[in-house]
């Protein structure tokens, strides 16, 4: 048996003939899955052989590792595993969309395989390939000590590979890009810390709009005066003010509004209206 990358893994089969045996290298972690995460990834892989002498004669099963299927099992249940210790304080990995960089940081299967191989917790291919053949049947792994071993594999992983940094500043700088399109607490907060501590330029604005499409397209500005007009007065005193630089307090106090969310809610929805009307996109979202 060769292994000649973390990707590629030869092997001489009994007959002589070498192949290449794609994702060989994350066997050992596939058994390492703990069962209520196996499960949830369908029938088919978790029809495995889960002894390892069985699953290198069973041709099926080999031609299973070596899919896509395989691979995204192993990349999202290590997601999954390493998310609690990564971003300890945000329970749910599903508010981030695939642009966040905790999100792309949790999918990198291979950090966290390196890192338990690295610290001896997971044997490798090679380890397995070499071992005597009668005792290598891998029951599941409590979750019990999945968890303990993740708990030090994952801040172990973010020293050692410096990752700190980049999650600080994401926190620190979170963007419309971080979220997924699906409405969350988290997502829904920062909205409102957005609209409401931001300079109005970085806010939606028809006015700004319409300087943008004269400068850029050469166009008199029609486009958003004809929206304008399909407007209630309210609306539109609420984008002037807006644009005249009065916070949402202040527009809420003038307008009789009960609280600024409610002059928030009422930009979105604005702001909803035009992404309809003109066919283009500004990341508004439904807020509740």
């Amino acid at each position: 048996m060769q292994e000649t990358s973390i990707r590629r893994v030869k092997i001489q089969f009994p007959g002589g003939t070498i192949l290449e045996f794609r994702n060989a290298q994350f066997i050992p972690a596939f058994y390492f899955i703990p069962e209520c995460f196996l499960r949830k990834c369908g029938s088919e892989l978790c029809s495995i052989p889960r002894d390892f002498n069985e699953l290198m004669i069973n041709e099926e099963a080999l031609k299973l590792v070596q899919s896509d299927l395989f691979v995204l099992c192993i990349v999202d249940c290590y997601a999954y595993m390493a998310w609690p210790y990564l971003c300890p304080k945000i329970p749910y990995m599903e508010i981030f969309s695939g642009d966040s960089p905790a999100w792309r940081i949790a999918h990198s299967a291979v950090t966290w395989i390196d890192e338990l191989t690295r610290l001896k917790l997971l044997p490798t291919f090679a380890d397995l390939f070499s071992k005597p053949k009668d005792d290598l049947y891998f029951g599941f792994v409590p979750e019990e000590t999945v968890s303990m071993y993740m708990s030090t594999i994952v801040p172990s992983a973010v020293e050692r590979h410096n990752l700190q940094p980049i999650l600080d500043a994401e926190k620190e700088y979170r963007c419309f890009e971080d979220f997924d399109y699906r409405d969350s607490n988290q997502k829904i907060d920062f909205y409102r810390k957005w609209y409401h501590t931001r300079s109005k330029k970085a806010e939606f604005s028809l006015e700004g709009y319409k300087e943008y499409l004269m400068e850029a397209y050469d166009d008199d500005g029609w486009d958003v005066q004809r929206f304008m007009a399909t407007l209630s007065e309210k609306d539109r005193n609420i984008l002037q003010l807006r644009q005249d630089g009065y916070t949402l307090q202040e527009i809420a106090d003038k307008l009789e509004y009960k609280t600024h969310s409610a002059v928030l809610k009422r930009i979105n929805k604005i702001g909803r209206q035009y992404e309809k009307y003109s066919g283009l996109s500004f990341g508004f979202q439904r807020m509740t």
